[in-house]
């Protein structure tokens, strides 16, 4: 197994990386065939800002942008995706949902209209 573990959390030292960080050791824990990259979304700095860009790739006019593409090649290296964050008024931090709206984009998690079924995680 090959997993991906997706931190949203500003504070390095916060609950959330603590427990981003034992899921990583239990999961080199299982043996050489398990492995796993980190994902930092605050210290890598991605923008979770919606652009034009992300306009122009989710109507298929144009390629997504270059922080997207590298993250979607994060996901097609993995096939297990673990989301570790903090609960923030009922739901998850804003760099999070960005990185969801953005990545997990039309033409990439899902492929047929807005349905989930077709995509990634179908």
């Amino acid at each position: 197994m090959r997993a991906l573990v997706v931190v949203a959390h500003p504070n390095s030292g916060s609950f959330s990386h603590a427990v981003a960080n034992y899921i990583g050791k239990g999961i080199e824990d299982a043996g050489p065939e398990h492995s796993f990259e980190f994902a930092d979304l605050s210290a890598e700095e991605f923008d979770p800002r919606f652009s034009q860009d992300d306009i122009a790739a989710f109507e298929m006019r144009a390629p997504f942008p270059d922080d997207v593409l590298a993250e979607q090649k994060r996901i097609d290296a993995a096939d297990t995706l673990v989301l570790v964050f903090p609960i923030y008024w009922w739901s998850m931090p804003a760099i999070l949902k960005g990185w969801i709206d953005r990545v997990l984009a039309y033409g990439f998690g899902y492929v047929d209209g807005r349905r989930f079924d077709s995509g990634l995680f179908q």
